[in-house]
């Protein structure tokens, strides 16, 4: 069992724990709220199957997070709520590493925040497009190179293919037979899938620091007025495209049901969408080429086959990637549901290329 007292000694806190809980909707790191000395903090365990490079993920944590707390200092905002706050240890370590190969790190709680859940309104989606916009648009003056590439090729639809069938081809779990209508979906697309890494490698679309997560669960909420506070879990930041991030923002938020319903009435609501756009565009709008506004619905798409092929991969390989697993199909149920969603994002994707002109010229 976690001794929650002895890891808090470790960093820069002082007092006595008086509470513990689980905190947060997420399967891939074990997170809590610790009350110590009277002040709640988060602790996080980081899952170091999943991610490899524990000690780059939080140093380019401690990167972006120190320098968005100057930038919001400057501009006259509040840096202990409009971004996290990573304390170190006693030793001025950015990372604990227990005896037993855990590893854990430790930020502020910001008071009165919530993280987000499946959004219902058209405000609430455009508070949370308006709060990645913001995070992106902060850092655009940062040097990307002091980042490193803590998840090597994420976003790299090449790698995720080649996974894909290397799971195919061990069938560890002999579950090939039961997905080969969502295995043929995959494969119909293929050729589709890299408009936005191949225009990164040509420099077409510029590589910018992206959350490359920015699902809607990674949004903090005040608890009390609904509002979009910041960016949470960022487990994943590092040089990519800003298009990721949009993409993700609406494959998870616009989508009427969550990936892990399996109704199979999935689709993407196209007022959310449009909300999306203007709370994003808000901020992004001026930043982005030609090439990248082109782009922005294809990126939801893009988003939407690449869960869904993760998705498939996991099952494939035994999910062994998530920790906390409510029942065996769980990952196969989940690559329907994507998958279903990206049928109906290509009927719609003429509609969602006019809203994207309808909100640009709006601007």
């Amino acid at each position: 069992m976690t001794n929650f007292q002895d890891i808090m000694n470790k960093f820069q806190v002082n007092g006595e724990v008086t509470d513990v809980h689980p905190l947060g909707h997420g399967h891939v790191n074990h997170t809590f709220e610790v009350v110590c000395g009277g002040e709640h903090y988060v602790v996080q365990e980081i899952n170091h199957i999943l991610f490899k490079y524990p000690v780059e993920v939080v140093n380019n944590q401690f990167l972006v997070t120190e320098y968005l707390r100057e930038k919001i200092a400057a501009e006259g905002g509040d840096p202990d709520r409009e971004t996290l706050t990573f304390l170190r240890t006693k030793d001025e370590n950015q990372l604990l590493q227990t005896e037993d190969g855990a590893y854990y790190r430790v930020y502020r709680m910001i008071e009165q925040g919530v993280e987000a859940a499946k959004p219902s309104t058209k405000d609430e989606v455009y508070e949370a497009a308006a709060v990645v916009g913001l995070f992106q648009h902060r850092l655009i003056g940062f040097d990307e190179s002091q980042l490193s590439y803590t998840f090597p090729r994420l976003h790299d639809m090449q790698k995720c293919i080649r996974r894909l069938l290397d799971a195919l081809r061990a069938d560890i779990c002999s579950r090939t037979a039961d997905c080969q209508e969502q295995i043929r979906f995959v494969l119909d697309r293929s050729e589709q899938l890299h408009e936005i890494s191949a225009g990164l490698e040509s420099g077409k679309i510029p590589r910018r620091v992206a959350h490359n997560d920015a699902g809607y669960t990674n949004v903090l909420l005040d608890e009390e007025t609904g509002k979009a506070i910041c960016m949470l879990d960022l487990d994943t930041v590092m040089p990519g495209s800003s298009l990721y991030d949009f993409g993700e923002l609406v494959r998870a938020g616009a989508a009427t049901v969550t990936e892990y319903d399996k109704s199979g009435d999935v689709e993407l609501n196209l007022d959310f969408y449009r909300s999306t756009l203007e709370g994003y565009l808000k901020y992004m709008g001026h930043h982005l080429t030609n090439r990248e506004k082109e782009l922005l619905s294809y990126s939801v798409w893009l988003m939407a086959m690449e869960k869904g092929i993760n998705y498939l991969s996991d099952y494939l390989e035994g999910d062994r990637n998530i920790r906390d697993f409510s029942e065996e199909k769980q990952n196969l149920f989940a690559t329907v549901n994507q998958f279903y969603l990206v049928l109906d994002i290509e009927d719609k994707m003429d509609q969602m290329q006019e809203i994207v002109k309808e909100v640009g010229m709006s601007l």
